[in-house]
């Protein structure tokens, strides 16, 4: 019977942390932005530990529990963020990609010596049993360092294969981040890894506790708890019911959303024009694309007028269009010469296809905007001067020039796109253009 109860607990125990690993490679949205965020993976682990070591671990004290879940939410910012203040200090501490840099197994490395150190110095000494002595436990936390660092670097380095394959059952975003694959393995391999080493770490001279204690009275009168010789096979059952319940809040939102993902992807196959090879009956010439006259206080700089090839490509099939543009800045501020922008602008495009359908397709999925499945306010229809176009405004507060305003809309056998490169969001210039160019959102 201890021996299956010594099963049972170091079952539970990995278990717990796959199932930290699963709610920190999906975490929910956190209300509050990255602050509070950063806190939620240490957090969680805690709060699992804290879990095993009431039910299993015979640590009953309230206050020590909590430290420890305190301890494990400060561990996880400072090996995160200490990591990344280190980068330009450790040789081989990321690795260059087109749009900045991933980290590499040295940093990751140095990672995790810092979130070991931080965790279990305190976490040993906190659940370690009152006649275990200090100087073991901190012994033990300087190996469990070692470990953490040397697990840390293995899982990241497995992000690849281990990481790609959890990644793909657990695709929080339509596209993975460069970092993606490498904290999916990270966690599912150092959580689990990392709490049996806490398990066997403060197991010297405890037995599993029964969770189905029989009760005696004690010296007040009271009944209490007597610890028998092992951990119920109900008491197992119960709690592995509550950690695939927890997993699965997390697991079904976003199988969800692949659901989601997949319908868009298939809705975007389908109402994709099927000819390629078509010409433009009536091509239009600048002056007839655009307004190129004052429009309120704006004034147009010269227009330019560009062809795209038919493209036969697959998955990026489109036909051949004209495409004009023009950029509008306040009267009376110098223009640049092209090739050279202002600081400030609005951009007009025209795009004219061979036919409405086209258009409408391109209105709906622009080629050179990503627009996530995940979020339809990013790319949703709203009504500007009775007519209905697709923005970004509900997305996105007034003035955010680093996260741009456009409105975008079809035309017959045209797309109208204006953005702004300017705080100063004047819907003058879709107006003008709406009276141009009447949407004819379906």
């Amino acid at each position: 019977m201890k021996t299956l109860s010594r099963i049972y607990s170091w079952v539970l125990l990995a278990l717990c942390g796959l199932t930290s690993a699963i709610l920190c490679i999906a975490p929910p949205s956190v209300s509050g932005g990255g602050s509070l965020a950063l806190f939620y993976v240490g957090v969680v682990y805690g709060v699992l530990l804290a879990v095993y070591f009431a039910t299993c671990g015979a640590v009953r004290s309230i206050p020590r529990l909590l430290s420890v879940v305190v301890v494990s939410a400060v561990a996880w910012p400072v090996a995160y963020l200490g990591s990344f203040a280190a980068a330009g200090f450790i040789p081989g501490g990321t690795v260059p990609l087109d749009m900045g840099a991933t980290p590499a197994f040295p940093l990751i490395v140095f990672g995790g010596v810092l979130g070991g150190f931080v965790l279990l110095i305190p976490a040993l000494l906190l659940l370690r049993r009152p006649s275990s002595s200090r100087g073991g436990a901190l012994v033990k936390a300087f190996l469990g360092t070692l470990l953490s660092a040397i697990v840390g670097g293995i899982a990241w380095q497995l992000g690849p294969s281990l990481g790609a394959a959890i990644w793909s059952l657990l695709p929080t975003t339509p596209i993975p981040q460069p970092e993606s694959y490498g904290m999916s393995a990270l966690f599912f391999v150092w959580q689990p890894v990392m709490a049996l080493f806490i398990g066997w770490a403060t197991s010297e001279g405890r037995k599993p506790v029964l969770m189905n204690a029989r009760r005696t009275p004690s010296k007040l009168g009271t009944l209490a708890p007597q610890p028998n010789d092992g951990f119920s096979r109900r008491a197992f059952e119960l709690i592995l019911l509550g950690l695939v319940a927890v997993s699965l809040t997390r697991i079904i939102p976003v199988r969800i959303r692949v659901a989601h993902r997949e319908r868009v992807a298939e809705n975007k196959r389908q109402s994709k024009p099927s000819s390629v090879d078509l010409p433009v009956a009536e091509p239009m010439n600048e002056e007839n694309a655009l307004i190129l006259k004052d429009i309120g206080n704006y004034q147009p700089d010269h227009a330019l007028k560009r062809v795209e090839p038919v493209s036969h490509e697959k998955g990026f099939e489109s036909p051949l269009d004209f495409d004009f543009s023009t950029l509008y800045t306040k009267t009376g501020e110098p223009v640049p010469q092209w090739p050279l922008a202002p600081k400030q602008y609005i951009s007009v495009v025209v795009q004219q296809y061979p036919n409405s359908a086209w258009a409408q397709y391109f209105a709906e999925y622009p080629p050179r905007r990503y627009i996530s499945p995940d979020d339809p306010k990013k790319h949703a229809v709203i009504t500007q001067f009775d007519n209905e176009v697709r923005s970004n405004q509900i997305d996105r507060s007034p003035g955010q020039t680093w996260n741009p305003l456009y409105y975008t809309w079809p035309s017959g056998d045209s797309v109208i796109t204006v953005e702004y490169k300017t705080s100063d969001e004047n819907l003058e210039i879709v107006r003008a253009y709406l009276e141009k160019y009447p949407s004819s959102i379906r």
